[in-house]
C-alpha cells in the first residue's frame, strides 16, 4: 500500500452529526405542530362551533315563541287596538327569526367546512408523508450510520503512526526478507533433489565353483 489515509479529526464528523440530529429534531417538531394545527382546526370546526350555534338557535327559538306570546297577550288584552298598535312586539318577532335564520345558516356553512378542511387535511398529510419517513427513516439511518464511521476512525487514530516515507519502508523490509526466502527455497529444494536421488547397491563378488 502506498498511500495512507490522512486522518487528523473526526470533528468534523460529529459537527455534522449533531447538526443532522438537530434538524431532524426541529423538522419533526415543526410537522408535529402542522398537524396538532389541523386536529385544533378540526375540533374547533366539527365539535366546538356546531355546539355554540345550536345553543344559538335554541335561545333564538326561545326568543320567538316569547315574542309571538308577547303579541299574543297584546291582542288579547287590547283587541280594539288596530295592528300598528303592536310594533313592539312584531319587531321583537322579527329580531328573534333573523338571528334564529343566522345560527341555522352559520350551522348549516359548518358541515360545509368541515367537509372542506378533510379534504384539505387528508392532502397535506398525503404531501408530508414523504418527508416523515424521511425524517423516521433514513434520517435516523443515517445518523446510526456516521456513529459507526466515528467509531471506525476514533479506532483507526489509535493504531500507530507509520513511517514518514512509508514506500522506502515497505522496500528496505522486502529486501530485508527477500534473501531469507531464497535461501529458504535453495535448501528445500536441495533437501528435496537428495530425498528423490534412488539408491545404488554394490554387487557382491560371485563365488568361485572351480575345485
Amino acid at each position: 500500500m502506498s498511500k495512507q489515509a490522512k486522518i487528523t479529526s473526526v470533528k468534523a464528523i460529529d459537527t455534522f452529526r449533531a447538526a443532522v440530529v438537530q434538524f431532524r429534531s426541529r423538522t419533526m417538531r415543526g410537522v408535529s405542530g402542522v398537524y396538532q394545527d389541523v386536529r385544533r382546526m378540526q375540533h374547533w370546526v366539527e365539535s366546538e362551533q356546531p355546539l355554540v350555534w345550536r345553543q344559538r338557535i335554541r335561545k333564538a327559538q326561545a326568543a320567538l315563541d316569547n315574542a309571538r306570546s308577547d303579541l299574543e297577550r297584546a291582542r288579547i288584552s287590547r283587541p280594539n287596538d288596530t295592528a300598528q298598535m303592536f310594533f313592539e312586539q312584531r319587531k321583537a318577532m322579527e329580531r328573534a327569526r333573523a338571528k334564529q335564520r343566522e345560527a341555522e345558516e352559520r350551522l348549516e356553512l359548518l358541515k360545509k367546512w368541515s367537509r372542506r378542511i378533510d379534504h384539505q387535511s387528508n392532502l397535506l398529510r398525503a404531501g408530508l408523508q414523504p418527508l416523515t419517513n424521511m425524517l423516521e427513516a433514513d434520517m435516523e439511518l443515517l445518523v446510526a450510520r456516521l456513529n459507526v464511521l466515528t467509531k471506525h476512525l476514533d479506532s483507526y487514530l489509535k493504531l500507530p503512526t507509520p513511517p514518514a516515507d512509508f514506500d522506502a519502508w515497505a522496500r528496505e523490509m522486502g529486501e530485508t526478507i527477500s534473501p531469507f526466502s531464497r535461501g529458504t527455497e535453495i535448501d528445500e529444494s536441495e533437501e528435496s533433489t537428495e530425498d528423490d536421488e534412488p539408491a545404488t547397491e554394490t554387487p557382491e563378488p560371485a563365488e568361485d565353483d572351480t575345485p
